[in-house]
């Protein structure tokens, strides 16, 4: 994986460069989201025919927990063209586009456009506080697969108890319709208690390994 927006976002023009740039100087901004996401093409291009790699895992947080950092105006002129021929590259070569993003994408049309037309197969990184997993895939499950979603705040601070009931309710609601991978909401940080991240897989052992749920 390697990212687009977030590197010009915090290493080439930098978060105050970017947004007073996007006011003073639009062609130059233009320019260099251009120049870098033709080199990440061309790195995914380099690999994407390997018979190891089964799938494009793009990561780029486009926002916060109220909204994305980018105008949804900005968004499709700069991000999503770029998007969009990453998602072909793998399409071409019969692999997936998965896609990872934290922040706010459900206004404005936003999570519409990573679906119909940047066409991701698969979205990542989700926080109870914006969209429970079980509502994005009550919303968009048959449009597009969901990875992960268990938040990364319970998995961090619920009791063993509450935490095992918590999954237990996004199994339950998120895997009868399919196109669905349990999973942290985000990486697993370091802060995250060895014995909750083993409860995650050992409900998901349960779950497999149940009668009802072959």
């Amino acid at each position: 994986t390697a990212s687009l927006f977030e590197h010009v976002l915090e290493n080439l023009l930098g978060y105050e460069g970017l947004f007073f740039m996007l006011h003073d100087d639009r062609e130059l901004v233009a320019q260099v989201f251009a120049r870098w996401g033709q080199k990440v093409y061309d790195y995914y291009a380099s690999v994407i025919g390997m018979e190891q790699v089964g799938a494009i895992f793009h990561a780029d947080d486009l926002g916060f927990k109220t909204s994305t950092l980018l105008s949804p105006d900005d968004l499709r002129r700069l991000v999503f063209p770029w998007l969009k021929k990453y998602a072909a590259l793998a399409h071409e070569h019969g692999k997936m586009f998965w896609y990872h993003c934290c922040g706010n994408v459900y206004r404005n049309g936003v999570i519409d456009a990573l679906i119909e037309e940047v066409q991701i197969d698969a979205f990542h990184s989700f926080q109870d506080v914006i969209l429970p997993v079980t509502d994005f895939q009550a919303q968009y499950g048959d449009r597009v697969a969901t990875l992960g979603g268990v938040d990364m705040d319970k998995l961090a601070r619920m009791d063993e108890a509450d935490l095992r009931r918590y999954i237990r309710s996004i199994l339950e609601q998120c895997m009868p319709g399919g196109r669905f991978a349990l999973g942290s909401g985000n990486s697993v940080a370091n802060y995250i208690p060895l014995e909750n991240y083993l409860i995650l897989l050992d409900e998901s052992r349960r779950w497999q390994a149940s009668s009802k749920n072959p």
